[in-house]
């Protein structure tokens, strides 16, 4: 698989290069264009199945289908986009031990990319936008987006990083994160007091430039 991410920060896109029997799995809707020699099928119920599915319909997911894109020729091509404007970034699960991921910001992945729903849980969920949180494992690429440009911040070893938890995209699996209340962030669903998480330890943090609760607005419960 080869990969081009352009129109970054604002409006980015993926066009992927596909070798005859290559995948590429997609979050519903991501999709912009493909070649014709790119043959496609819905997963319902992503890695978990069925019972993956109903696990997490304790959650907003939107996520009960995956799309799979795969190439019957070489240089097969097909482009991914956000639901949002904003940026893209390409990790290298490889390289990189389990990451914790906002739901809603994992646009695609190779096919040895794992996933797993970590918390689906309304008492666990992070921020006012109601996403649940993936673990991500394994091998290959995985695009993550952001509504805005893509911040990456390095949690200081002998101090902590306090973070909006509206602003979250992605962290390691093995930081600490105690979450609290902040007087000073007005949350966008209920007026009051925010949530901040600090993170401890030593890793990277990705954040978001911008707040998807304040575009999309609060959601309800019942």
């Amino acid at each position: 698989m080869e990969y081009e991410i352009s129109k970054d920060p604002s409006y980015a896109m993926v066009e992927i290069t596909l070798a005859d029997g290559e995948q590429i799995e997609t979050k519903p809707g991501a999709m912009m264009d493909r070649t014709g020699g790119i043959g496609n099928e819905a997963n319902v119920g992503g890695d978990g199945g069925i019972t993956g599915a109903v696990g997490r319909m304790v959650s907003d997911e939107r996520t009960l289908v995956d799309n799979t894109y795969y190439a019957a020729a070489d240089d097969e091509r097909v482009t991914v986009v956000p639901e949002h404007p904003g940026d893209v970034v390409a990790l290298n699960m490889s390289d990189r031990g389990e990451l914790r991921v906002q739901s809603g910001s994992l646009l695609a992945w190779e096919p040895l990319v794992e996933r797993s729903t970590e918390w689906n849980n309304r008492s666990n969920i992070l921020s006012s936008g109601e996403l649940s949180v993936l673990g991500l494992s394994g091998q290959g690429i995985a695009f993550l987006s952001s509504f805005g440009s893509m911040v990456r911040r390095e949690v200081p070893p002998e101090n902590s990083l306090i973070v909006d938890e509206d602003h979250l995209v992605a962290w390691p699996a093995g930081l600490d994160l105690p979450r609290q209340k902040d007087g000073s962030i007005k949350s966008s669903v209920f007026g009051g007091e925010g949530l901040v998480t600090e993170f401890r330890g030593e890793g990277e943090v990705w954040l978001q430039t911008r707040n998807p609760a304040l575009l999309y607005g609060p959601q309800q419960h019942e």
